[in-house]
């Protein structure tokens, strides 16, 4: 696993992207219905990202987040160019990706298990490496603070 160990920003988020889009099949965002104010906030997402929008589930977990008791919307989308471009218009750091202003959570799937977790609130981002060529990749971009981290 590595940590990254600042919020990538600018031509950095953007190398990042690239990598997750080229690397992950899909990726999601969470919006906290369980806190009040925040209920029927972005009930459009699905429409921001057209054709790729795969579905929306109640949940209570995810990557980064346990709420035990309470529910979020999830929303799953394929990583397609046109939503990579629709990440990109509407935020310029991994950690803008958080309420009120944006959904938040970010997080990307490869066949189906979580390989970037976000957890916005935290502020800590993990990937979950499946091959050195994508370690070295991801040490390679340009801007990312990383640390492998072993358990």
């Amino acid at each position: 696993m590595i940590a990254i160990k600042n919020n990538p920003t600018g031509k950095t988020y953007e190398a990042l992207l690239d990598f997750l889009f080229k690397t992950c099949d899909q990726f999601q965002l969470v919006v906290r219905t369980d806190i009040l104010k925040y209920k029927d906030s972005f009930k459009d997402l699905d429409e921001w990202f057209g054709d790729s929008f795969i579905e929306t589930l109640d949940q209570h977990e995810w990557p980064s987040t346990n709420l035990f008791d309470d529910i979020a919307k999830v929303y799953y989308f394929k990583t397609t160019e046109d939503a990579k471009k629709i990440l990109l218009e509407k935020s310029s750091s991994l950690f803008d990706w958080s309420l009120p202003n944006l959904p938040e959570d970010l997080c990307f799937f490869k066949d189906d298990e979580a390989y970037l977790s976000v957890s916005s609130e935290l502020e800590e981002i993990y990937i979950y490496p499946t091959s050195h060529d994508e370690v070295r990749e991801i040490k390679e971009i340009d801007g990312l603070k990383t640390v492998e981290v072993s358990f």
